[in-house]
């Protein structure tokens, strides 16, 4: 690949909001910029300040143009699309990523301007498997028009639609890159198994489809197995009402700590000092579901070995039986098990969540975009 090439991503999600779709774009950015491929990014970053997004941008070695939100819908959207479409008249993009529900449906307003671009359609979770047939409709004409489609786990690659070209889809997993890893000092996890109390921890918005309510629900059974046990969470309350009767339960209040939306910086001192990532996330009537997971990896890379769902993308984020194990999210007899199994040997675990993290670093990972990419016909 050369430096001639010009690639245009365009995301609903990108830091310093949060979110792993706005994760995933920031990181595919960071790394085909370091492989000397100029890129812009067109984002939507909610939920931080005008300021903390001008000093994000300030740092990056690629060009960020973020969409205004305006009182109305209408006119937010009318003015999206014109950037885009602005944007791609202006430029010679030779590869176009779209990543979001969003992102995705303004790629048929660009097939007139498509010229010599190649459309890239990544695939996360619950926009590929929408409940409205409208929304549905329009992303499988996406995935359609799209020259190559990644989804991020191979889970996420059954939800798309089976009228679609199987030839032009290539799955990739999720990267990850802590940026403040450098100035962590990670506690040697060297223990080959954990006796008495337990810090567990999830990372992600609290909202049904990550599942906290189903980590809840078996914590009075793993407390009683491990007396003292902790349960972290971190991440914005986006949503509690499946939590909210746990939280106020006199009996386990005490035993969790919700820290809401925290720094970087701050969250990597929480993982650096528990012990097992859980995360139980649950599929959605409306057809959300988890694509991948990227939190898992991040806290592998801690040496914490993790606990994920099984009928999810997370069956691509932990390597069950070496990283981590998968359960089914509803069955706290699992849960309680699988918590045991990796107390009871935390050696093996945890050294295997660290090679697991290794191989799913955004320097690998990153290749194998270029590689495919490089292959479109």
């Amino acid at each position: 690949m050369s430096g001639s090439d010009n690639y245009l991503i365009i995301t609903t999600e990108f830091p310093p909001g949060p979110g792993g779709i706005g994760n995933h774009a920031y990181n595919l950015a960071k790394f085909l910029k370091l492989n000397e491929i100029n890129v812009t990014v067109l984002a939507v970053s909610d939920f931080v300040s005008e300021d903390e997004k001008k000093e994000f941008d300030r740092k990056q070695d690629f060009k960020i143009i973020r969409f205004e939100r305006y009182n109305s819908k209408l006119r937010t959207y009318r003015e999206r699309i014109s950037l885009i479409r602005k944007k791609v008249r202006e430029e010679n993009y030779s590869n176009i990523i779209f990543s979001g529900m969003s992102s995705l449906m303004s790629l048929l307003l660009l097939r007139r301007l498509k010229s010599n671009s190649n459309f890239i359609s990544i695939a996360h979770g619950g926009e590929i498997n929408a409940k409205s047939f409208f929304e549905k409709t329009i992303v499988n004409r996406a995935l359609k028009n799209s020259d190559l489609i990644i989804p991020v786990s191979r889970y996420s690659g059954t939800k798309i639609d089976g009228n679609i070209d199987r030839k032009k889809m290539h799955v990739i997993p999720n990267g990850f890159d802590l940026d403040m890893s450098e100035v962590i000092q990670l506690k040697a996890k060297v223990r080959k198994e954990i006796n008495g109390a337990v810090r567990l921890v999830s990372v992600g918005s609290i909202w049904p489809r990550k599942g906290h309510h189903n980590v809840l629900n078996a914590l009075p059974e793993i407390i009683s197995d491990h007396p003292g046990t902790t349960y972290d969470i971190v991440g914005r309350e986006s949503d509690t009402s499946l939590c909210r009767k746990y939280f106020n339960d006199e009996k386990l209040k005490d035993s969790i700590k919700i820290h809401g939306q925290i720094s970087n910086e701050n969250m990597y001192a929480v993982l650096n000092s528990s012990d097992i990532f859980i995360l139980l996330s649950e599929t959605q009537p409306g057809g959300d579901f988890e694509g991948f997971g990227i939190a898992v990896i991040e806290a592998n890379y801690f040496g914490l070995p993790s606990i994920g769902s099984l009928d999810s993308g997370m069956e691509d984020s932990v390597k069950d039986g070496e990283s981590g194990i998968l359960v089914n999210p509803r069955d706290k007899n699992q849960i309680r098990k699988a918590v045991n199994d990796i107390c009871n040997n935390y050696g093996h675990f945890s050294e295997g969540a660290k090679k697991w993290a290794e191989e799913h670093h955004w320097s690998v990972i990153v290749k194998r975009y270029i590689d495919v990419i490089n292959r479109i016909k």
